[in-house]
């Protein structure tokens, strides 16, 4: 994606939409849930569920079963700093992501998948093709392809397929990273006052 290119078009290339289920379990695949694609303006932090640095490029809704399509993911403005850039998923648990329980932030880096990199308008192509399956290894067993992170998430078998699958996590709540960082700022406070 470059400042050249007025959007790139990404195809859904997997045949079956029941790649993400949420972490309840392998038979509650998301339906009608969104998914965004994207970069990150600095790398994320492995574990983290924040998207503060996260430029969303294009937007689908989820479905279940065979569902491949594609969507057009475009960035306006000043984006030169994103042609031949990597490409993130972030996946939500609700049709909007705003209030959404659950999330999941997955990639495979574009050294070992040139699929899941944003072209430039300079390019022989102007579109991309990336599939959930590029996540896994061939077999029954949620092994990671090469190249493959769970930036916020999980991996998982639908052992009714069985499918490689990716699972999306409880995001915590405000309230709970508050109590955190203040049990943590506590702590703190009396290893000064101790030493």
């Amino acid at each position: 994606m470059s400042s050249y290119a007025a959007g790139i078009t990404v195809n859904w290339a997997t045949s079956q939409n029941t790649f993400i289920a949420d972490n309840t379990g392998s038979l509650n695949y998301l339906s009608g849930d969104l998914i965004e694609v994207g970069a990150f303006t600095s790398g994320p932090t492995i574990g983290s569920s924040s998207l503060a640095n996260f430029v969303v490029f294009g937007t689908t809704l989820s479905a279940t079963g065979l569902g491949a399509g594609s969507f057009s993911a475009s960035h306006n403005g000043s984006d030169v700093g994103f042609a031949h850039t990597q490409i993130y998923l972030v996946a939500f648990n609700n049709a909007t992501g705003i209030g959404a329980t659950q999330e999941g932030i997955y990639f495979v880096n574009d050294a070992n998948n040139a699929n899941w990199k944003f072209p430039a308008a300079s390019d022989t192509i102007t579109t991309t093709t990336f599939d959930l399956q590029d996540l896994f290894t061939n077999g029954t067993t949620a092994q990671p392809a090469a190249g493959a992170t769970v930036v916020f998430g999980s991996t998982g078998v639908d052992t009714s397929g069985p499918s490689n699958m990716v699972e999306l996590k409880v995001v915590p709540e405000p309230s709970t990273w508050m109590l955190v960082g203040t049990g943590l700022l506590g702590l703190l406070g009396l290893r000064r006052r101790r030493s």
